[in-house]
């Protein structure tokens, strides 16, 4: 039998609690200094794309199968969200200095492996 002393109380923050606005913004300037970006804000953001990156849109012209292959290189995410019930998303973050290198690579994976299916 358990007495008062060993009930864990669980304590309720609101959304606007001092203490979730200061972790929301805290995160937030963490994500800012780092240059943590979805790859969609990564892709909308760089103004200059390499030839990879060009040629694997024309080829998808969707970031998901890059995700994909970025996922299955191994590459580190930052966070990673996952979606509602209705279907699978996942909205992964990564350092925008690490996307500037491996995702054109990973792009032009993409793009020789649909080549190749083509064949």
């Amino acid at each position: 039998m358990m007495n008062d002393s060993t009930v864990l109380e669980k304590k309720m923050l609101s959304r606007k609690s001092p203490e979730v606005v200061a972790y929301i913004q805290m995160v937030e300037k963490a994500k800012r200094d780092a240059e943590v970006v979805t790859l969609r804000e990564w892709y909308d953001s760089t103004t200059n794309h390499q030839q990879e990156i060009i040629d694997y849109m024309e080829a998808y012209k969707q970031l998901g199968p890059l995700g994909k292959e970025l996922h299955k290189r191994g590459v580190k995410r930052v966070t990673e969200r996952f979606g509602d019930n209705v279907r699978t998303l996942v909205e992964a973050t990564y350092q925008r200095e690490l996307l500037d290198v491996v995702a054109p690579l990973c792009a032009y994976s993409c793009v020789e492996n649909k080549k190749s299916i083509k064949r």
